[in-house]
């Protein structure tokens, strides 16, 4: 799908147009791009538990390694619980005076949502995001991590490939709710199950995301 470089005469820039080159060629034949938002989940949010973690190996792996597999299970899981013993404590903290990262739990709308952008990574601990807003739907979309890229870490993230992580269909969300104070530059996303998640983003972001977002 192609896109000017340029908006009309007289008409205002879309939101996030810096970010087409890397991601038009997501954008589904016919479908129309209205805006995009660059954001992160607030820290508050935690990692999946396991068991809604998806596993790209599947059984497959399992089998072929065996023992192995096993181990590899093992170290993730101990790395899980140290986390809740120690991040997670301040974070549950932090909730006193921030509130819930999180709300209604993984099965909800908003969980999915949180899933959904974690798996960016392979160790389900992914932040940014890129919402696609069209007219059908919003595209959440990541940087993969399987794609090679030079050794420099800076120039690595950059040339990572974007992917569609997910779709959240514009019925799923209710509203945004800005949340700036003078310690943190939160937004949440309240879902039509009631459920919430809480991004961290920067005020122009926040502003698109609330003129893009529902009325």
């Amino acid at each position: 799908m192609s896109h000017p470089a340029h908006p009309p005469y007289g008409a205002p820039p879309m939101p996030g147009a810096q970010h087409l080159p890397e991601v038009a060629h997501l954008v589904a034949p016919g479908e129309q791009l209205r805006g995009i938002v660059d954001t992160d989940l607030c820290d508050l949010v935690r990692r999946p538990p396991r068991r809604y973690r998806k596993d790209p190996s599947g059984r497959a792996a399992e089998t072929a390694f065996g023992c192995l597999f096993v181990f590899v299970n093992l170290a993730e899981y101990l790395a899980d619980l140290v986390e809740d013993c120690t991040w997670g404590l301040v974070r549950s903290l932090r909730r006193l005076f921030r509130g819930r990262g999180l709300t209604r739990g993984w099965q909800s709308q908003a969980g999915r949502f949180v899933i959904a952008v974690r798996s960016a990574e392979r160790d389900h601990d992914n932040d940014d995001v890129l919402l696609l807003f069209t007219d059908r739907r919003i595209l959440l979309v990541g940087n993969g991590d399987n794609t090679p890229g030079p050794t420099s870490r800076r120039t690595f993230d950059h040339d990572r490939a974007k992917h569609v992580l997910g779709e959240l269909p514009y019925a799923h969300l209710a509203r945004v709710q800005p949340r700036h104070t003078w310690v943190s530059l939160r937004a949440d996303l309240h879902f039509a199950d009631g459920s919430r998640a809480a991004l961290d983003i920067g005020e122009n972001d926040l502003a698109a995301l609330v003129a893009l977002g529902p009325r």
